[in-house]
């Protein structure tokens, strides 16, 4: 997980673009995500993708969507949701227009449907979830993210082993682009 998890951080670093705005800023477009696999969890080798992204409609505040998706050997599982997310602290919003801090910390709420399956059963549902995280800015637009998700679903969705639970609490490591 740890390999994943480096090269992929390495790999969005590597390859983002020149952006014309940075931060969380009003206008600014949110693209980020983290990727981890393992080949050694109880139910086997175990794929996980986390993908966010939204455009901050006023400073500070996001509105956008995530996409999540858990495999491994005995479960797989998918969620779609709209998301939301609230700064505490800019690097950038200060009257000089220089970096104040290197850490911006939030926290966000998902709601939408999520989906499980472990070729047993398989199970569908609404979902809510509240996210704490903070952006640990490398450059104006490059952020390492690193955030505690914690689900609820209406629905058994979620793998647990080789069976199925309606809760997730998940830590990722991800990247942050800001444009």
């Amino acid at each position: 997980m740890k390999k994943a998890t480096v090269l992929f951080l390495s790999a969005a670093l590597l390859g983002a673009a020149p952006a014309f705005a940075g931060g969380t800023v009003e206008g600014t477009v949110n693209a980020g995500g983290s990727l981890a696999y393992s080949s050694t969890t109880v139910a086997g080798s175990e794929f996980d993708l986390d993908l966010h992204g939204g455009f901050y409609f006023l400073d500070s505040v996001l509105v956008g969507g995530n996409f999540y998706v858990q495999k491994n050997d005995a479960v797989k599982a998918w969620e779609l949701t709209t998301a939301g997310r609230f700064h505490f602290l800019d690097p950038w919003l200060t009257d000089e227009g220089g970096a104040a801090a290197s850490f911006s910390p939030y926290v966000g709420l998902r709601v939408g449907w999520a989906a499980g399956d472990n070729k047993a059963d398989d199970d569908t549902g609404a979902v809510a979830a509240l996210r704490l995280g903070t952006d640990f800015f490398i450059t104006e637009n490059i952020a390492v993210d690193f955030y505690v998700d914690a689900a609820a679903a209406t629905g058994d969705v979620y793998a647990d082993k080789a069976k199925m639970k309606s809760s997730n609490v998940r830590v990722h490591l991800g990247v942050d682009l800001f444009f």
